[in-house]
């Protein structure tokens, strides 16, 4: 069966080379035009595979004389005949009865026969609800169990519960050439609106990258998350704004250059310009001449020297995270996702405030904004950015999760550097102890 070879072919560039998953597949089908009939059905099989990754390794664990492409084969076959149901089963045992032999389809058996069933999948012995059979129950690895349930069991199972299901698609509308009514009027049953002015959920089946209006750039790509902050921090001209921003889709500046367009000087960073093209194309479209866009590398503040100390009324610190936001997205993002890299991204988030600080003036704001669920990466690390600055003092936080309305793993955190009259020591005592600021609600409130 071509398709299930396929299948098996992008699975194991997945596992093996660490390929991303859409790379995968297009490695696959953007040049071999005869083979794009088979791609729907291959992303959907290699999809729920790499869904229910943890649950298949661990019922193929013990089967000692499969070899590790024995393994993949069973474990794709029993991917569709568990929960994708494309193929008929007689049809997928045929197949799998190709690549393994009679023993090992013997062995295999148990696992099956079960196929039809509504379950259990998981075996019997493993006690519900422990961290084991919440791993395998909902594909997470059990160190990022962990960093869940510092919110407490309660949050945890709707975070995992929500992480599958399908991802929200949300667009930004550029209502300085459309106004959110049109775009949905000539697009009728394709966009709803989220409760954030001019950001649309999209519904559509098609790629939201094939719409008239992506491609001309009315549309770009955005989470409510991000314009609620924008708005609700918003600064008056002729103020300054700066925003170092390291997460690849480039949201954030976009939504700044369309939100404040020539109303106030904008100084932009990010850590290379080959990936922000849509960001470069928005500040040409506006035809705007008061937007400095620039790389620059955090851990060299001189690289900033466009920009003068003390001279931004607000700037935001957006760097590379976990960005736990992807899960949903990105079927195999917990498989490529190194949990040693964590220390490395602490640092970076570290230094991504230190290194904006210096630019804040006095009675100006520093926002923390990154998509994540981990209190090391939020909330710990504004604690300790307050215990090394005095001169800051606390505003607000918030924590937003996959549940929440937004749809979202964000957390952001507001600092206000004050006067020379106004600074005052913050009370990282009760921060500390109580393990959340009292701005901190969302997850006291969902246990």
């Amino acid at each position: 069966m071509k398709e299930f070879d396929l299948a098996l072919q992008t699975l194991d560039d997945i596992v093996d080379n660490k390929t991303p998953f859409n790379e995968a597949l297009r490695k696959i089908f953007q040049t071999q035009v005869d083979l794009r009939p088979y791609r729907g059905m291959v992303a959907g099989m290699v999809g729920c595979e790499l869904r229910h990754h943890l649950l298949f390794e661990y019922l193929t664990k013990d089967f000692a004389d499969f070899s590790v492409e024995d393994k993949r084969a069973l474990a794709l076959a029993l991917a569709d005949l568990y929960f994708y149901k494309h193929i008929a089963p007689t049809d997928m045992l045929a197949v799998l009865g190709e690549k393994l032999d009679a023993a090992k389809m013997e062995e295999a058996k148990p696992l099956l026969d079960k196929a039809g069933q509504e379950g259990p999948f998981i075996p019997e012995s493993i006690v519900k609800h422990s961290n084991l059979y919440l791993s395998l129950r909902y594909n997470t690895p059990e160190w990022v169990l962990k960093i869940f349930q510092h919110y407490g069991y309660g949050v945890t199972y709707k975070i995992l519960r929500k992480n599958n299901r399908p991802f929200a698609t949300t667009v930004r509308v550029r209502t300085s050439v459309m106004s959110v009514d049109d775009v949905k009027s000539k697009n009728p049953d394709l966009f709803v609106d989220t409760g954030v002015d001019g950001v649309l959920l999209y519904q559509g089946k098609e790629s939201l990258r094939r719409n008239p209006l992506m491609k001309n750039g009315t549309l770009f790509a955005e989470k409510p998350v991000t314009k609620e902050l924008i708005d609700k921090y918003r600064i008056s001209e002729p103020k300054q704004l700066l925003i170092y921003d390291a997460n690849p889709d480039g949201s954030l500046l976009c939504e700044a250059v369309e939100n404040y367009g020539s109303a106030v000087g904008m100084n932009l960073a990010v850590p290379t310009l080959d990936h922000y093209a849509a960001v470069s194309r928005l500040i040409h479209a506006k035809g705007l001449h008061n937007v400095n866009f620039f790389a620059s590398k955090l851990e060299n503040a001189s690289l900033l020297a466009s920009v003068k100390e003390a001279s931004q009324d607000l700037a935001i610190a957006a760097p590379a995270s976990s960005n736990f936001d992807l899960i949903r997205e990105q079927p195999d993002y917990l498989l490529h996702f190194d949990k040693e890299s964590m220390d490395g991204l602490f640092a970076q988030e570290k230094q991504a405030l230190e290194t904006l600080a210096p630019f804040v003036a006095e009675g100006g704001t520093l926002i923390y904004a990154i998509y994540t669920i981990s209190k090391k990466e939020g909330h710990q690390t504004i604690i300790d950015f307050l215990a090394n600055h005095p001169d800051f003092q606390f505003v607000e936080e918030a924590q937003r999760f996959p549940y929440d309305n937004g749809e979202t793993a964000f957390y952001y955190a507001v600092l206000h550097k004050a006067t020379p009259v106004a600074k005052a020591t913050p009370n990282l005592g009760v921060m500390a102890s109580e393990g959340m600021t009292p701005e901190f609600q969302l997850g006291a409130d969902a246990k």
